[in-house]
């Protein structure tokens, strides 16, 4: 699970600033950055095949490995990719 959740932490804030550079209210911003990694905690899931039906079940583990998601790509936003050329180039 490591491997893929660093994966995904390092893909996700360009992804994420791409869909919102034409976006100006930060907070909008912040609900679309949660929403992203959530389906992205789902995908993750589906691959590991740890996502069943029992959708009760699942929630405190899917809500665990979106806020994983979501913090990991904050942290790699906030050290790697602010003030890049990679984000220039989106033009967020």
């Amino acid at each position: 699970m490591l491997d893929i959740l660093s994966l995904v932490g390092l893909i996700l804030p360009p992804f994420i600033d791409f869909i919102n550079k034409n976006i100006a209210n930060s907070k909008v911003k912040f609900v679309i950055s949660l929403l992203v990694s959530l389906v992205v905690a789902v995908a993750v899931k589906f691959y590991e095949g740890k996502l069943t039906l029992d959708a009760l079940g699942n929630v405190p583990a899917l809500l665990t490995t979106a806020g994983v998601i979501f913090a990991e790509a904050q942290v790699v936003y906030k050290l790697l990719y602010h003030n890049s050329a990679l984000e220039r180039k989106i033009g967020a």
